[in-house]
């Protein structure tokens, strides 16, 4: 960036939409520069600047190969992320003008000081002038290009799944997910889907056109969540229909005593702490004291805290022998940290670091917290991920069962969602010999 302009400055406003527009553009040259995730550092509140990130994080290899034909060398960070989002808005995003995306475009590179405005003008009228050409061209690209995976992944999954799964999965990854609300049940016996139906007729009643979707209901966009009717008495969490999994794997009975590892931020932990009632027990376990502080508000807001016990620490080390101090457990939901492949719609940036060795490395993680708790001999442990890549989930079980502490279990069930209708996600059901 140059000299006189930094983020700070660009995210200090957000009234308008050129200065979400050169936000946008900020975020991405910081993460081109230095892999920081963009949409953590858009301005708070900033719709348009993440709709801006997310466009061009889902169509990146796209984007790169329309303007392989204007441009022989890539340019710095910041003319290069103005490039991108004028080539998203102009490709692929239906609403804007062609000349207003490109004069848009052009004043927020003037905003940021990019140091030719000239050049980022002269390519986009080139991408306009050649629409038709780039669209047929992108239409016959490869997989990984038409949409924007990286080609390592692509070519995995479609060894995995086959060439039409596969493609359905990139597709999948490259639309904006529904925002959808779960509500929390009154027990271990209640009927998700006729609480969602009830959830959004609540909704409807007070204007909100909202769409019972089974055990969950859609938020439409540009509805304020804390605004909708429910939330500040705690009736729903706002999650999505792949978490429930899980739980309903796990399902928790009334009196339980439930430790949930990797909990934060507490969407499952607020399900099985309804379903355990008052006479039973979460103990919720993360490493991360930041993303416990929301687990924390999450209980508090659905009138569950005191249900709830919170611990800070690695779920494969000793800290959480040292957080049960002796206590039993009956059953354990390990939801342990993965690559996230599952959901790549709603993280676009995740995609961009995939490696099999990162997730090669998860798995060794993953592996060495399910031993740990299998060490404190629960009738039931339900291990999940939000990837749907073997390596994280069925090898990883498989593993499991050959260890020592693993030998004492068995499977009794598994399910892999593939991201379309809902996130992608995988949960096993052990159960102890």
């Amino acid at each position: 960036m140059a000299a006189g302009t930094d983020e700070k400055t660009i995210s200090a406003t957000t009234g308008d939409g050129g200065a979400a527009r050169a936000a946008a553009i900020a975020a991405l040259a910081k993460w081109l520069r230095t892999g920081v995730f963009p949409s953590r550092a858009v301005p708070e509140g900033s719709a348009l600047s993440l709709e801006l990130v997310g466009g061009v994080l889902r169509n990146l290899s796209a984007i790169e190969f329309a303007l392989s034909d204007f441009v022989a060398k890539k340019p710095g960070p910041l003319p290069r992320a103005a490039l991108y989002t004028g080539v998203w808005q102009l490709l692929f995003s239906a609403g804007v003008p062609d000349y207003a995306a490109v004069n848009e475009t052009v004043a927020a590179a003037r905003r940021l000081r990019v140091g030719s405005p000239a050049f980022v003008n002269a390519v986009l009228r080139n991408v306009v002038r050649n629409k038709a050409t780039l669209t047929a061209k992108l239409a016959r690209a490869p997989l990984h290009i038409r949409l924007s995976h990286p080609e390592p992944l692509a070519r995995r999954w479609t060894v995995l799944f086959g060439e039409a799964a596969a493609e359905a999965i990139c597709a999948a990854d490259n639309v904006v997910p529904p925002v959808t609300a779960v509500p929390v049940p009154a027990g271990p016996d209640s009927d998700a889907t006729a609480d969602a139906a009830r959830l959004a007729a609540k909704w409807q009643e007070a204007g909100v056109v909202a769409t019972p979707d089974g055990p969950v209901v859609r938020i439409p966009r540009g509805v304020g969540i804390e605004g909708l009717p429910g939330y500040g008495e705690g009736a729903f969490t706002v999650q999505d229909r792949a978490t429930l999994q899980a739980v309903e794997m796990l399902s928790p009975q009334a009196g339980e005593t439930v430790l949930d590892c990797c909990a934060a931020p507490g969407g499952k932990t607020v399900q099985i702490a309804a379903r355990v009632g008052a006479a039973g027990r979460v103990l919720a376990f993360d490493a991360a004291e930041r993303r416990l502080e929301r687990l924390r508000e999450n209980v508090a807001r659905t009138r569950l805290a005191d249900r709830v016990e919170t611990g800070f620490g690695d779920a494969s080390s000793p800290a959480l022998r040292d957080f049960l101090a002796g206590r039993r457990v009956d059953a354990v939901l390990a939801d342990v940290p993965c690559s996230n492949s599952g959901v790549f719609a709603r993280r676009p940036e995740a995609r961009w670091r995939w490696s099999e060795a990162e997730t090669r490395r998860l798995a060794a993680v993953q592996l060495a917290i399910l031993r740990n708790v299998a060490g404190l001999g629960a009738g039931r442990i339900v291990y999940s991920t939000c990837s749907i890549d073997p390596l994280e989930n069925g090898d990883v079980v498989a593993a499991f069962l050959r260890s020592d502490e693993g030998r004492r279990y068995a499977i009794a069930r598994d399910g892999l969602l593939l991201p379309g209708r809902q996130d992608g996600a995988y949960a096993a059901l052990l159960v102890l010999k």
